[in-house]
C-alpha cells in the first residue's frame, strides 16, 4: 500500500486544468505565441505541440514547457518569479494539449 501511495504523488503534482492554462495562455502568452495556425508572432507557434515536439526540437514533456516559462530564452522573458507554480502547472497543461 505505501508503494502505491508513492507512485502517485508525482502524477498528482501534474493534475493541472487544461482550461484555466489556456484563460492564463490567453492573458500571458498568446501576444507572442500562436496556438491555431504555424504563424510565428514575435516568439514561434506552438500548434503541435500535442504530437510531441516543441519549436526548439526538444520533445514536448512537462519538464520541457515549464523549463521554458521557468527560465525563457531566445527572446522569451523569464516568468519564473512572475507566475505561481498553479499558474505555470496549468499553463503547462493547456500548451501540451495545443
Amino acid at each position: 500500500m505505501r508503494a502505491l501511495l508513492l507512485l502517485t504523488i508525482p502524477a498528482l503534482a501534474y493534475a493541472a486544468d487544461p482550461s484555466a492554462g489556456k484563460a492564463l495562455f490567453e492573458q500571458k502568452c498568446a501576444i507572442c505565441h500562436a496556438t491555431e495556425s504555424s504563424e510565428r508572432k514575435i516568439g514561434p507557434a506552438l500548434k503541435g505541440v500535442k504530437d510531441g515536439q516543441l519549436p526548439s526540437q526538444k520533445n514536448a514533456t512537462h519538464g520541457a514547457v515549464l523549463q521554458q516559462i521557468e527560465n525563457g530564452g531566445g527572446g522569451m522573458p523569464v516568468f519564473r518569479e512572475l507566475l505561481t507554480k498553479e499558474q505555470k502547472e496549468a499553463i503547462v497543461a493547456y500548451v501540451l494539449t495545443l
